[in-house]
């Protein structure tokens, strides 16, 4: 079964997510569905993070990479695939798509695991030195979907993820 048909992927108007969902249960066909869904939308928030600034910097890319060798059983090849279609993709992604993230993690996770997610969001943030206002934006726009706008300067005072 499709982990993410529930959220209504199979449609041709969520491709773009679908397809990198399919990157991602390609290099772990063994991990539970639940955990396909997480990999799935934290890696798009996270590039979507690394390209608010316009650019996605080799250091964002190096620790992207660094986060999804994290993952167990992911071979270092299903990470270059992964965040190749990641970075072909992510920018290509609809408001719709988006939305179905934000709907995915907020059912898979309780607030102190997106706080994590958004910790780990800010880390790639500030991989380039500072968050670029840009960066910062896309911060707060996310803490906003998931719920925890209140929450965004904690988090970001708080250490990296």
């Amino acid at each position: 079964m499709d982990p993410l048909s529930w959220l209504g992927l199979r449609d041709s108007a969520h491709g773009h997510l679908a397809v990198i969902q399919a990157a991602v249960l390609n290099v772990l066909p063994d991990h539970e569905a639940v955990v396909v869904r997480y990999v799935v939308v934290v890696s798009v928030l996270l590039t979507r993070v690394a390209y608010a600034d316009g650019r996605f910097v080799r250091d964002e890319l190096d620790h992207l990479r660094a986060l999804l060798r994290r993952i167990e059983r992911l071979p270092a090849e299903g990470i270059e695939t992964v965040c190749q279609k990641l970075h072909e993709l992510v920018p290509r992604l609809t408001e719709e798509e988006m939305t179905l993230c934000y709907t995915e993690l907020r059912a898979i996770t309780d607030a102190k695991e997106r706080r994590q997610v958004m910790r780990l969001l800010a880390g790639l943030a500030r991989v380039d030195g500072t968050i670029a206002p840009a960066e910062q934006r896309e911060l707060e726009a996310i803490a906003g979907e998931l719920g925890l706008a209140g929450d965004l300067a904690a988090v970001l005072a708080g250490p990296a993820a």
